[in-house]
C-alpha cells in the first residue's frame, strides 16, 4: 500500500484547480453575451405573476425621495413577463388593457402605450418601460420593453 505525500496531494488539488478554473474561463469566454443578457436584461422581467394592486400602487408617491425609492425597487418590472405572456397577447383591446393597468402616464405615440417599469435592469442608470402598440381597431399588435 501506497501512501501518497502531502506534496503531491497538494499538486494534485492545484492541477484540478487549474483545470476547473480553465474550463470556467473557456465557457464565460464562449457564454459571456448570452450570460450577460440573461442577468441584466431578462431576469430583472420575471419571478412575479401580475398583481393589478401593486401595479397601480408602484409608482403612487409621497414625495420625490418616494417616487426615486420606488422606482430604484423595480417594483413593475418582474410582473412584465406574466403581462407579456398571459394577459396582454396579441388582439386584446384597448379598453381592456386599460382597465387591466390603467391609463399610461405618458401620451401615446405612433398609436402605442409606454408605462414606466422603474430602473429594472443593466446597472440601473436607464429607466425601463413597457410598451403596448395597437392597431387601427385598437387591438393589441406588439408588446415589449425598452430603456430611455
Amino acid at each position: 500500500m501506497r501512501l501518497e505525500s502531502p506534496m503531491s496531494r497538494i499538486l494534485k488539488i492545484m492541477k484540478w484547480a487549474a483545470i476547473s478554473t480553465a474550463v470556467l474561463l473557456v465557457l464565460l469566454a464562449l457564454f459571456w453575451k448570452p450570460i450577460l443578457r440573461f442577468a441584466f436584461h431578462d431576469l430583472p422581467f420575471m419571478g412575479k405573476s401580475f398583481d393589478s394592486t401593486v401595479w397601480s400602487s408602484a409608482l403612487n408617491c409621497k414625495n420625490d425621495q418616494d417616487c426615486l425609492d420606488k422606482e430604484m425597487a423595480c417594483l413593475r418590472g418582474p410582473m412584465y413577463r406574466d403581462l407579456e405572456r398571459n394577459h396582454l397577447a396579441v388582439g386584446v383591446s384597448k379598453t381592456t388593457v386599460i382597465g387591466l393597468i390603467g391609463k399610461p402616464a405618458r401620451p401615446a405615440k405612433n398609436n402605442c402605450f409606454d408605462y414606466e417599469l422603474g430602473y429594472c435592469s443593466g446597472l440601473k442608470i436607464d429607466t425601463d418601460h413597457l410598451r403596448v402598440c395597437f392597431d387601427n381597431s385598437e387591438k393589441i399588435t406588439n408588446v415589449y420593453h425598452w430603456q430611455s
